[in-house]
């Protein structure tokens, strides 16, 4: 992904707010060998909008682990396809 797409997507996903409760959101690379390998990030197109809580605190992804948080939430996959017919379509 170019630099200025990036911009836009990362742009479009903070102002969307998270895709599990609506708060402002960061971003985060979806995990999983699906999605990155040998522990390099997954490419920025596949990103979905967390708030803190649901991405780094204690209901968050990478507290909980991946299968545990997907089990509560849905899957990454799931989240994103949302978010990207919510924001990009």
């Amino acid at each position: 992904m170019k630099p200025k797409e990036r911009k836009i997507r990362f742009e479009a996903l903070a102002e969307h707010g998270c895709v599990i409760c609506m708060r402002p959101a960061e971003i985060h690379h979806l995990i999983g060998y699906k999605y990155s390998s040998l522990s390099k990030k997954a490419d920025d197109s596949n990103t979905i909008p967390l708030c803190v809580e649901h991405h780094r605190g204690g209901q968050g992804i990478h507290h909980m682990g991946m299968r545990v948080w997907e089990e509560v939430y849905g899957t990454q996959e799931q989240l994103l396809n949302k978010v990207n017919k919510t924001c990009f379509i």
